[in-house]
């Protein structure tokens, strides 16, 4: 690769330089029924199945999700959000997005469907205003 090149920005995409994984755009909802709406609306949309989340326990005693989460990039406010959620038999809804766009919609989808944002969700503090 030429120094020139490298200079204006061209990122090695093999050796995942310069690029992060974006955050997935998580939601909890207090069913099962509503988080199974969001994601058949958010499949409608078309989102791949392959980026569309759905974590919950039906019965029993409910894991701690704090090192799923971290691995996922989810902020520790967060974290202790969804677990206490989750404790109370929350369903956490995870959507992977690449573009503001993307997330825009996911975002949209889950409000309409009566999903809860996190603390962190900047989304939510607009919303609100």
């Amino acid at each position: 690769m030429n120094i020139a090149r490298r200079a204006i920005g061209e990122v090695d995409v093999r050796k995942n330089h310069g690029i992060s994984t974006p955050t997935p755009t998580t939601a909890i909802f207090g069913d099962a029924l509503s988080a199974g709406s969001a994601v058949t609306a958010l499949l409608r949309a078309g989102f791949p199945d392959t980026d569309v989340y759905a974590v919950g326990v039906l019965e029993g005693r409910t894991p701690d999700l704090s090192d799923f989460l971290d691995s996922l990039g989810i902020p520790g406010v967060d974290t202790v959000y969804y677990n206490n959620c989750f404790q109370d038999g929350g369903v956490l809804l995870i959507v992977r997005t690449q573009t503001a766009c993307e997330e825009r919609s996911a975002l949209e989808v889950i409000l309409r469907h009566g999903g809860i944002l996190p603390p962190s969700c900047e989304f939510q503090s607009h919303a609100v205003q």
